[in-house]
């Protein structure tokens, strides 16, 4: 978010939207890779839709040309889709994988959601007696 935020005070919102857009299509091939190893390892799973796998192996082809076509033609805004990409590993970190956090980060971390919460308007109820409108 922060990342978003300092690229539209100094970008247009051109560039803005080819980062976004790279970083959409990688995330879908992503995606459909992970449907076609979760169908291969996972054959006998329950799936409310199946689909035959050359719909997904097809799309991969397109994928991957749009994909190689894009680094080739325009490295610099891949590059920076790819750094706004991995500036989501150290939240990772921090957030999910660090297990025994001192209560102070947790603390921390449980206020930054609250805010964000409250801020775009997502706020649940968290138990208690329910509110009338």
């Amino acid at each position: 978010c922060l990342a978003t935020l300092i690229i539209m005070l100094v970008g247009d919102t051109y560039t803005l939207i080819n980062y976004v857009s790279f970083i959409n299509y990688l995330c879908y091939g992503v995606t459909i890779i992970g449907l076609i190893v979760l169908r291969w390892r996972k054959p006998k799973i329950f799936r409310p839709i199946k689909v035959n796998l050359l719909i997904p192996i097809t799309y991969l082809a397109f994928w991957a040309f749009l994909l190689i076509f894009s680094l080739y033609s325009e490295p610099v805004v891949c590059g920076v889709g790819l750094i706004i990409i991995f500036t989501g590993v150290p939240v990772f970190f921090l957030g999910v994988y660090w297990r025994n956090k001192p209560k102070s980060v947790n603390r921390l971390i449980e206020s930054m959601t609250c805010w964000g919460q409250k801020l775009c308007f997502v706020v649940y109820p968290q138990g208690g007696v329910a509110e009338e409108e």
